[in-house]
């Protein structure tokens, strides 16, 4: 009678559990939220961003090497396929719902989404290798599939097979120099999961990771929805996450904005991005979170909301410095009024249950006792009936006994014999798997050792070729200067050459001149002579001609 109490009791206690237990209204398939939640709960976080071809955008305050679906968490098997498990207490959001996109300014950036999903990942394998990259906005899980799609070299995170399923999978990633190589050289995983109607990428099989990793134990992990947001834990075969439906407001936007093109233009040598390695600028970053945060921001750059009482963001009011604590507190108190509330209707419940509970009680053990005179009666004529089959039966039960015991030391030593053959092959499996492990570190040590040495190589290189490069400008340099200097001392002498021909020119021109001068003298004065000779002969001609003068003529007169 005491067992069936407590059997009674304990059935009680778990239906008013069930009962009694208050349930989430922010369950995936229970309840919603507004996307207002996303903004609220990231804020702390990251830097709201008005992008001008995706609207708002959310960049993470992270380290340096912060990559999507690659730092801070890890891989399970889940119902919906390969789920990321994300160590970050914001997790829950950014890689559920939406998308990533790597911007040649402000770096990895979260583009809000409304449904959820274990991973928004594109898978590839092949080489030894699986390979994820995060989906960018606009891109159907199809066209995903599809040869047109492209995804960018850096977006790409590869990690040995053996260790898809390490929590520190991190420290197997292949060096970023690598990635290319091993992408190239891997296909599609194209495999899918529906639920409700909605399509999600599910990665590879459970099947496919067991082979790989050589381990038939690899856990399909149950997914169980919480209340509130939170870092996703992951206990027993359960992984608890925070994972409402998202219904999306009209009046939800951030309570700062910083404008994208404003920011841009006022820091334009101020990246966020590190370019060529989709990575960010941890200072950079800071720097646009500390303009964003600041207390009297400049209205050409971040866009102030402020909020009503049921915390939707109003746009264009002007911004109080007082009015975020006040709603968070409010926001406090209501959270604090709805918990004593649900503690008084447990409370209610429990009383009545343990009322209903006790007048239960007290009928059975009426109903018991009635049912325990009966049953004694009962039990004492089938005592007396019991004693003469006993009898017999014991005979047969010590035959039966001897020989069921001789049968179950034969199947022991059996089971004992295959449980040792067993033992032997996990140990030979765990020692395979060990080798394996120490096989691929080394393996990954050599490459980073070899990626160092070309590294090494090629600055030597690069530096010779500095050299070698320093040295011909040197020698272009001497050989100008020579050039130079000869086509001076060519020019001189040609100078001195024309001077020189110029003077002896000048001198045949004037003697030249002299000559002619003189011969034109002997010319004329030839000519002079000649014309002197004719009038002296013409003279004497003339005085021939002329009658001769007598002197007696004038004695006459």
């Amino acid at each position: 009678m005491k067992t069936l109490n407590k059997i009674w009791g304990i059935g009680l206690l778990i239906m008013a559990t069930v009962l009694l237990a208050p349930k989430s209204s922010m369950a995936q398939d229970e309840g919603y939220v507004t996307d207002q939640q996303f903004y609220d709960d990231l804020e702390p976080y990251g830097t709201w961003v008005s992008d001008p071809q995706y609207g708002d955008v959310w960049i993470p305050d992270a380290s340096d090497d912060f990559r999507p679906y690659a730092t801070n968490g890890h891989w399970v098997v889940t119902e919906y396929g390969n789920t990321w498990v994300s160590d970050y207490s914001w997790g829950w959001a950014p890689f559920h719902y939406g998308r990533w996109r790597y911007d040649d300014y402000y770096g990895w950036e979260w583009v809000p989404g409304h449904t959820w999903a274990p991973a928004w990942v594109t898978w590839r394998h092949g080489g030894g290798y699986y390979g994820w990259a995060p989906l960018t906005p606009g891109v159907s899980i199809s066209v995903s599939f599809g040869s047109g799609y492209n995804v960018p070299d850096n977006y790409w995170v590869c990690a040995p097979e053996a260790y898809i399923t390490s929590p520190r999978i991190y420290s197997y990633y292949a060096p970023r120099t690598r990635v290319v190589n091993i992408i190239h050289n891997t296909t599609i995983i194209n495999n899918t999961y529906v639920h409700n109607n909605v399509t999600y990428v599910s990665g590879p099989r459970v099947a496919d990771i067991r082979r790989v990793t050589h381990n038939n134990n690899v856990r399909v992990y149950n997914v169980s929805n919480t209340g509130r947001p939170g870092t996703t834990s992951v206990r027993n075969n359960t992984i608890n996450i925070y994972r409402p439906a998202i219904r999306k407001a009209p009046d939800a936007r951030p309570a700062r904005v910083v404008d994208a093109r404003a920011y841009r233009d006022q820091h334009p040598n101020e990246r966020i991005a590190a370019q060529n390695q989709a990575a960010i600028n941890r200072a950079n970053a800071a720097r646009l979170a500390a303009v964003a945060r600041s207390q009297q921001p400049d209205s050409k750059v971040v866009r102030v909301n402020t909020r009503d009482n049921h915390g939707s963001a109003k746009p264009g009011r002007p911004n109080v410095a007082e009015h975020q604590p006040q709603v968070q507190q409010q926001r406090g108190e209501r959270a604090t009024q709805q918990q004593q509330q649900r503690a008084q209707e447990n409370a209610q419940r429990q009383q009545q249950a343990q009322k209903q509970s006790a007048d239960r009680t007290a009928q059975q053990q009426q109903q018991r006792a009635q049912q325990d005179a009966q049953r004694q009666q009962q039990a004492q004529q089938q005592r007396a009936e019991r004693a003469t089959q006993q009898q017999q039966q014991r005979a047969q039960q010590n035959a039966q006994r001897e020989q069921q015991a001789q049968q179950q030391r034969t199947e022991r030593a059996a089971q004992q014999q295959q449980q040792r053959a067993q033992q032997n092959a996990q140990r030979e499996q765990q020692a395979q798997q060990q080798r394996t492990e120490r096989a691929a570190q080394q393996q990954q040590q050599r490459a980073q050792q070899n990626a160092q040495r070309e590294q090494q190589a090629q600055q030597q290189r690069t530096e010779r070729a500095a050299q070698q490069q320093q040295q011909r400008a040197q020698e272009n340099a001497q050989r100008q200067q020579q050039d130079q200097q000869q086509r001076a001392e060519r020019a001189a002498q040609q100078q001195q050459q024309r001077a020189q021909e110029n003077a002896q020119r000048q001198q045949q021109a004037q003697q030249q001149r002299a000559a002619q001068q003189q011969q034109q003298r002997a010319q004329q004065n030839a000519q002079r002579q000649q014309q002197a000779q004719q009038q002296r002969a013409e003279r004497a001609a003339q005085q021939r001609q002329q009658p001769p003068q007598h002197k007696g003529h004038g004695n006459e007169k």
